[in-house]
């Protein structure tokens, strides 16, 4: 049972741009943090005075604990906590007021005037800048070598990485800026993230390290509530540590915490490594956690007239057609009745694939039914007894099917078209409009069009105007895999 990091970018986000791509490696080996920033929150105090009759009249003030451990003399800060909570009292001359009230309410003052301009300053985005030096440890030590070969090699790709990465580092910097590394479920993300980039890094050193029983029971025994807090701001994991699997879960927490103590103490956290892994795991942890909250709001930014407007301008996206299709496969088939047990038929090589293809098509052409020829030709299982026939939309098929269908016009034969299931014989029967914007399955694959434009949107904005810097000139030669695979053949190469 091993704890294993958890990130859906946006299901985006991989540091590189192409989701699907083996080049998101920057961004899933990602989650957590740059900087622990400490919040400094808490009400700020409000005075008012009072007029003709030269009263004074002080409202509530609060300070968090912070204020009140700013406050050392203690008798001062007594003082302090009267004064703040009196309501309605006639202001005493200056001259009449204990030495340590007037250091108090000075001292309240002053804690006022930093929470005020601490509340400004992080009303701004906090900028996560990155250098040259940086921008070459992640190609070459954070990217992976096949995906470092395609950007070196690929203007574009490296486009996207940077602005990958970029928009990452903005959206974590606006989310920073907004509080969120505060809430305790994003805290706890970042902390089991910068742990888990710990980890690796104290393995990597130390690739024999051993965490003992005796190791756990005795952070446990100075942390005994961070189990059961950390379970609490992750519902994901609460499930894995239910009934009899708690104590083994349990177990391999510990070892990720005192992993990570060791690699702290060993300072491998300055490292630039390990310290750039950490930043973008921390980003990735705030960007998923601000772009969640966007999706889940995102639905309120939506009117019934963007959907309405949406779909009279993109009607050919709801289309569908009624088509029958005839496929001679080139993938293995079902063994037959007859077949011996384990006896796998050979596919038809793609030649002879062909041709059968080739002599239907000509019956199809000469008028012969269609639907008949699909019920005797056809290796479709889904549709062979059905004619052939199929009511689709667009992005339902494969890319080649469907451009095929939605070029034909109604009662009209397709050439040969090839897929990687084989050879398909198409006939257009019918098209359809599509169902209306108040159909509930297009009006909510609308708003999942608009909520996305949105949400890319806001995520562009974000990445504008706030302050990153990612620099685009920096040293990318491929770091040499430490295992290189050698062909086939090489004197190297042993025979197994």
């Amino acid at each position: 049972m091993t704890l294993e990091s958890n990130t859906d970018k946006h299901e985006q986000t991989d540091a590189t741009p192409d989701s699907n791509s083996e080049t998101q490696a920057t961004a899933e080996s990602a989650t957590p943090p740059i900087t622990d920033a400490a919040a400094a929150a808490g009400e700020v105090a409000e005075t008012q005075t009072a007029s003709a009759d030269d009263e004074a009249t002080a409202s509530e003030a609060t300070t968090t604990e912070e204020a009140a451990d700013a406050v050392a003399d203690e008798d001062a800060a007594e003082t302090a906590a009267h004064a703040a909570t009196v309501s309605s009292t006639p202001a005493a001359p200056k001259s009449s007021l204990p030495t340590k009230a007037v250091a108090a309410v000075l001292m309240l003052a002053f804690v006022a005037a930093v929470f005020i301009f601490i509340q400004r300053s992080t009303s701004k985005a906090q900028s996560y800048n990155l250098t040259k030096h940086d921008m070459e440890v992640i190609f070459q030590e954070i990217i992976p070598p096949p995906q470092q070969s395609e950007i070196a090699a690929n203007a574009d790709k490296k486009k996207q990485l940077l602005d990958e990465i970029r928009k990452l580092l903005s959206v974590a910097s606006q989310a920073e800026s907004e509080g969120y590394a505060q809430k305790p479920d994003v805290a706890s993300q970042i902390a089991l993230q910068t742990d888990l980039a710990l980890n690796d890094a104290y393995r990597e050193k130390n690739p024999t390290a051993e965490v003992s029983d005796d190791d756990v029971n005795a952070y446990f025994q100075s942390h005994p509530n961070d189990f059961d807090t950390f379970l609490q701001n992750n519902p994901r994991f609460q499930q894995q540590a239910a009934g009899p699997n708690r104590e083994g879960f349990k177990k391999e927490y510990g070892k990720l915490k005192v992993m990570a103590e060791r690699a702290r103490k060993d300072k491998l956290d300055q490292e630039d490594k390990t310290r750039l892994e950490v930043l973008i795991k921390r980003s990735a942890v705030l960007e998923n956690a601000y772009l969640s909250d966007l999706d889940k709001n995102a639905d309120k930014l939506i009117s019934d007239d963007e959907i309405s407007n949406y779909y009279n301008e993109h009607l050919n996206e709801f289309e569908e057609v009624r088509a029958r299709h005839i496929l001679i496969s080139t993938q293995p088939q079902p063994p037959g009745p007859n077949a011996k047990p384990g006896e796998q038929p050979k596919p038809p090589s793609k030649d002879e694939a062909r041709k059968k293809a080739e002599e239907v098509l000509a019956k199809a052409r000469k008028g012969e039914d269609f639907a008949a020829l699909a019920k005797q030709y056809s290796e479709d299982p889904g549709s062979k007894d059905k004619g052939g026939e199929y009511t689709f939309g667009r992005g339902q098929m494969v890319p080649e099917f469907e451009k095929a269908a939605f070029a034909l016009k109604p009662g009209e034969i397709s050439d040969l078209v090839e897929t990687p299931f084989g050879y398909h014989i198409i006939k257009l029967e019918e098209r359809k409009g599509g169902a209306g914007a108040s159909d509930p399955k297009i009006r909510q694959q609308i708003i999942g069009k608009l909520k996305k434009d949105k949400i890319d949107a806001k995520i562009d904005e974000i990445a504008k105007n706030v302050s990153v810097t990612v620099p685009e000139d920096f040293d990318m030669t491929v770091k040499p895999s430490e295992n290189p695979q050698l062909p086939a053949g090489h004197p190297s190469v042993q025979k197994q």
